[in-house]
């Protein structure tokens, strides 16, 4: 398929006052919903009637393949074998399209819930690398009753001029998944979860559907009380301990996806929301163990705080 051709359809994803175009969409919208949900999808007609060019173009390949194309000065291209996995790809351009079409904004590689109830609620964001645990924890937080905010993404406004108020945390609407097989000590309430919610699976992932009352919805805000990096281990109890702000600022960088913001002002922006967010290191070997853990602490906190 031509991406220039007169009959190219565009669609726009998310607000209608700054929405992210995409040419070709509809050659993997019936998958896309595995991947991302709560987005506003409306079809905007013909890209050759449009004044500006899409922020993401989408191709289909003669093999079958489909190669996802992130433009403007951010951009990259990369291309997927089937339809399925080129959705997963526009998904993952979609949030790097609306991050970084906002200034002030910055997207951290992190998992998140929002522990507490309603106007209580406050957001805690886990770091760590790949095979960390973030989801696994993350999703025994939402298995044990709290609110799921984001599945790996999670964007903040980084406002110098807002340091009078809390962080607020931005859901980007990636749905969960999980790996499988299930470690043997996540414990039954984790494995009923994923059963109860697994909308497909393969041999390596089971992709959930969270219901609304159980997970933010796409642009949802709630303010971060705390940043905490993941350390696991083999063995041992979970330990939940405060971190120097350095250690904290470290790990924000290295999970950061901000390639608007020029480097040099990248870690000032950085270190402000570690002023601004308490920091905390988990060593853990298990993942049930480090949910009960973050929630007993930050309860107890925000019970302290609002009390206080």
């Amino acid at each position: 398929m031509d991406v220039s051709s007169d009959a190219a359809s565009l669609w726009a994803f998310g607000p209608e006052d700054r929405p992210v175009m995409v040419r070709n969409a509809e050659l993997v919208l019936q998958h896309l919903t595995i991947f991302l949900g709560g987005w506003t999808i409306r079809f905007a007609g013909r890209a050759a009637d449009s004044p500006t060019a899409p922020d993401i173009d989408l191709v289909e390949r003669e093999d079958g393949g489909v190669t996802v194309i992130l433009n403007g000065p951010c951009g990259y291209s990369l291309s997927f074998e089937d339809e399925f996995n080129a959705a997963n790809g526009l998904a993952s351009a979609l949030i790097a399209a609306y991050v970084t079409t906002r200034s002030n904004m910055v997207c951290l590689h992190a998992s998140s819930v929002a522990v507490g109830a309603g106007d209580d609620a406050a957001i805690a964001v886990m770091l760590g690398e790949s095979f960390a645990g973030k989801s696994s924890t993350a999703l025994q937080m939402a298995a044990a009753g709290h609110r799921l905010f984001g599945d790996d993404r999670l964007a903040v406004v980084a406002d110098e001029k807002a340091d009078q108020g809390p962080l607020r945390g931005t859901c980007l609407g990636l749905m969960p998944k999980v790996r499988l097989p299930l470690p043997p000590d996540c414990g039954p309430r984790f494995q009923a979860f994923v059963e109860g919610h697994s909308e497909i699976c393969d041999d390596q992932a089971a992709y959930l559907r969270i219901w609304d009352d159980e997970a933010a919805s796409f642009g949802e805000q709630a303010p971060v009380s705390a940043f905490i990096m993941l350390d696991r281990r083999d063995s041992g109890d979970s330990v939940l301990e405060p971190a120097p702000k350095g250690d904290i600022v470290r790990t924000l960088v290295a999970n950061c996806y901000a390639p608007h913001i020029d480097a040099g002002a990248l870690v000032p922006v950085l270190s402000g929301l570690a002023d601004r967010v308490g920091g905390y290191r988990l060593r853990f070997s298990s993942s049930r163990d480090a949910a009960q853990a973050i929630a007993r602490e930050l309860n107890i906190e925000r019970a302290e705080t609002v009390n206080g």
